[in-house]
Formats: structure tokens, C-alpha cells, sequence
């Protein structure tokens, strides 16, 4: 009769091999128990050492430099900064403080910097506008040096700008889009106007007036004379009216022109206000 083989017992022999892995996971275990409240601490000290920081007298603002103003106040831009003495200089977001002085339409550029322990020193650029467009009904805009809208015209801050007239919202520049015809003509105008000697002095325009089908009418001095330009070729144009303004101020005769036409460059019309009524107001040069 055979004897029955012995069963081994593969628990049995485990056992041993087991122990070592059940110390591993304990010793990962504490460690990564260890490693979360070397982070608690941590970052408790971090949030102690802010609070303590951005509380202590210390580093509170006792003085505000600020530059670059034209027509805001150093009042105004702390106002509008948000900022002020007394202010912990660690608690304040240079980059939030330089977005809410970018927010007022006056302000093309800012920059914000701390002065550790106590200062605070924020420059603005201001806008420097160039004209108004009036669009009629009251309704108008401003535009910088640059052509770009910055502010809706509030009947207060015109300044004695010269105004546009003539365009409509959809002559309104657009980021990133063509400007239309008619506002690129009234640019290129005001360019030329700016440049030196020029027969236009911006100093000197009071209105541009664009019609969709005349053109460029630009009106100059106290008693409102009129330029015709037409469309196009302004610069020549402007060439011409130089040499012909060097003949006015030779010339009595001519120096109560009320209009000037110089729709056709070749042939230059000059309307004079009439002092007998027997004699034509209009020479052409």
C-alpha cells in the first residue's frame, strides 16, 4: 500500500518573505507621514512669515513718487492707483496697481515699483490728443498722436483741439483692421500738418471737414478759411499751397482770401471776400 506524498504548505514558507515587505511599507509610510508635516510646518512658516511681513509697521508706505503727470494730479493718480500712506509696500500687486492706472482713459502707460522698506514709485505716460471727432448729436471722440480712440469726448476736455467732422462709426479705427479711406486721408493731413514749416501749422487748423464726395476741406485761423483739398496727392497739394501763401504775403491784394481750391493742383482757385460789389471775388492762379 502506498503512502500518501506530504502537502507543502506554500503560507509557510511565505511568511519570511513577507516580514521585509510589510517593514517596507511601514518605513514608506512614516516617511511620506514625515515628508506631510515637514509641509504643513512649512508652509505654516511661509504663511506666518507673509502675515507677519505684510502687517508689521514697518514696511508700511511713508512715501509715494509719482511722475510723468500733464494733466492728472499726483492726488488723482494715487486715487486711481489705489494706493496710498499708511499702505503695507509688500501687500500691494504691482501688476493689479498698474492695471487699475491703465483703466483711466488718460493713461497710455505705467509702470509700478516698490522702494523697500517704504517707498513706492509709479510713472505714467499720459495720452497727448491730437483732435476730436465729432460725430455729430453731441456725440464725439478723442484721438492720440497714434490715430487710436482713447476716450469718448465728454464736453469738458476739447481743449481747443482741431475737429473732425464728416466721419461716421464705421470710419472709427479698428485694432488690428485697415483704417477706412476717409480717416487715413484726415491722418495723413494732420501728419503733414505737423511737420516743419508747414503751409498747414496744426497750430492753425481749427476744423477738417471730409466729404464723401468732395473730399478734404480743411479750415485754418480765427476767421475759419477754407483749404479745399479734395482726395489725394496732399502732399503735393501742400507743396503748392506753400509757394502760393509766399505770393500772399507778397501781394495785398490777396491777403483777404476767404477760400483757397486746390482740388486741382494745376489750377488753383482763390475766393477773396468782396469789398465792391462790381468786382469778382475769385482769381485763379
Amino acid at each position: 500500500m502506498k503512502s500518501k506524498a506530504k502537502r507543502t504548505n506554500r503560507f509557510k514558507k511565505n511568511r519570511p518573505a513577507r516580514r521585509p515587505l510589510f517593514r517596507d511599507r511601514a518605513v514608506f509610510a512614516a516617511k511620506g507621514l514625515l515628508g506631510a508635516l515637514a509641509l504643513v510646518a512649512t508652509s505654516g512658516a511661509f504663511i506666518f512669515a507673509y502675515d507677519y511681513f505684510t502687517q508689521t509697521p514697518h514696511f508700511q508706505v511713508r512715501r509715494i513718487v509719482v511722475t510723468g503727470m500733464q494733466r492728472l494730479s499726483r492726488p488723482q493718480v494715487i486715487k486711481i492707483a489705489g494706493v496710498g500712506l499708511q499702505t503695507n509696500i509688500l501687500s500691494v500687486n504691482l501688476a493689479t496697481t498698474r492695471k487699475r492706472l491703465l483703466a483711466d482713459p488718460w493713461v497710455g502707460e505705467a509702470t509700478v515699483s516698490r522702494e523697500i522698506p517704504s517707498g513706492l514709485h509709479m510713472h505714467i505716460r499720459e495720452e497727448v490728443p491730437l483732435a476730436l471727432l465729432d460725430m455729430g448729436a453731441g456725440e464725439g471722440f478723442l484721438i492720440n498722436l497714434a490715430g487710436k480712440v482713447f476716450k469718448r469726448w465728454d464736453g469738458a476736455d476739447s481743449d481747443a483741439l482741431p475737429r473732425v467732422q464728416g466721419l461716421d462709426h464705421a470710419d472709427l479705427p479698428v485694432s488690428g483692421m485697415p483704417a477706412s479711406e476717409a480717416f487715413g486721408a484726415v491722418m495723413t493731413l494732420f501728419q503733414l500738418a505737423g511737420e516743419k514749416n508747414s503751409p498747414l501749422p496744426l497750430s492753425g487748423i481749427r476744423r477738417i471737414r471730409m466729404d464723401r464726395e468732395i473730399g478734404a476741406t480743411v479750415y485754418t485761423g480765427e476767421n475759419n478759411r477754407a483749404v479745399k483739398l479734395g482726395f489725394g496727392r496732399y502732399r503735393e497739394k501742400c507743396k503748392a499751397l506753400g509757394h502760393l501763401m509766399s505770393r500772399l504775403s507778397r501781394d495785398s491784394r490777396l491777403t483777404r482770401y476767404t477760400a483757397i481750391d486746390l482740388f486741382d493742383v494745376n489750377r488753383i482757385v482763390i475766393t477773396l471776400a468782396s469789398v465792391d460789389p462790381s468786382s469778382s471775388d475769385r482769381k485763379e492762379v
